[in-house]
């Protein structure tokens, strides 16, 4: 189990104060305790139907995890993907998807809480009339460093 050996070095630096490294290998950010969606970076994803609001990750000092706000249109959708040692939890604050979580379909939808596991395929489709809006995690950040690929967003009603 390689688990506890990246976590120990980790620990191991914290307990002697020494900077802990980001996902990427870089020094991390000293931590922010708490971040303002407002001030958040925002990238379209998915052909321009939908936006992330990258909120917690190395860059603000989160080593062991990520949070991303995930707003999709409608018809939007995610194709197959894998994060080989990330796992992925969302939780569902409007609209509905259909999901496929290692061959299984599911239906999600506000107030659910889905788990992907590590290493599992998974893709989404929204088919609410309205857009669909989620809190997503990656318990091993990284992953969520795709969305920078999009451009930027500015935020113009505030949020």
């Amino acid at each position: 189990m390689t688990r506890p050996r990246m976590i120990l070095p980790l620990l191991g630096a914290a307990v002697l104060g020494m900077t802990a490294l980001s996902w990427a290998g870089e020094p991390a950010a000293a931590p922010r305790y708490r971040v303002s969606t407002k001030e958040a970076p925002r990238h379209l994803i998915a052909n321009g139907k939908g936006s992330a609001t990258l909120l917690l990750n190395a860059s603000t000092g989160a080593t062991a995890a990520s949070m991303t706000l995930l707003e999709l249109g409608k018809g939007a959708g995610v194709p197959e993907h894998v994060h080989e040692s990330s796992a992925e939890i969302l939780y569902v604050e409007d609209g509905a998807a259909e999901m496929t979580v290692s061959g299984q379909k599911l239906r999600v939808e506000r107030g659910d809480a889905v788990y992907i596991p590590a290493g599992a395929k998974h893709s989404a489709q929204v088919v609410s009339e309205g857009p669909f809006r989620a809190v997503q995690v990656y318990a091993g950040p990284g992953p969520e460093q795709r969305f920078t690929q999009g451009p930027r967003v500015d935020k113009k009603d505030g949020n």
